[in-house]
């Protein structure tokens, strides 16, 4: 690989930061570069328990909050029950799911930095948030 190409590669980096997935590569680069730290500096590190916990959370309550209103059975028709199922599939299913996947990861990744107990936490509530929307998917199809 020649210079250019290298300069090339960085310039691009450097816009393509915005979105998701280069923002998620850079915590994984950061990761890593927090994996190489001494064992005393590592020991101090959180921030992707709190990070799991965060999007653990977040998921949760969203898949929560969607079940809820789903079992209290409103009736409505038309146009609102459509609007409903939309936000239903959208928010209650697939947003919880990816938040909690990430918030999983994170919480993997605090776990295999240095076992603090906050990383544990996100896991399990990324597995709960994971439950509550698959629950709500078999709520909707019955």
């Amino acid at each position: 690989m020649d210079l250019r190409s290298k300069k090339e590669m960085n310039e691009k980096d450097s816009v393509g930061k915005i979105t998701g997935f280069f923002l998620f590569r850079n915590v994984i680069n950061g990761y890593n570069k927090d994996k190489n730290k001494p064992e005393e500096e590592r020991k101090s590190i959180k921030k992707y328990g709190k990070l799991s916990l965060t999007l653990s959370t977040i998921a949760l309550v969203i898949s929560a909050c969607c079940l809820i209103v789903n079992l209290m059975e409103m009736n409505v028709i038309g146009i609102s029950y459509v609007v409903m199922l939309v936000i239903y599939i959208f928010s209650g299913i697939v947003i919880s799911i990816l938040l909690a996947i990430y918030g999983f990861v994170f919480g993997v990744m605090q776990c295999r930095l240095n076992r603090k107990s906050i990383g544990i936490i996100g896991i399990v509530l990324s597995v709960l948030a994971v439950i509550s929307s698959i629950f709500l998917l078999v709520v909707m199809v019955i």
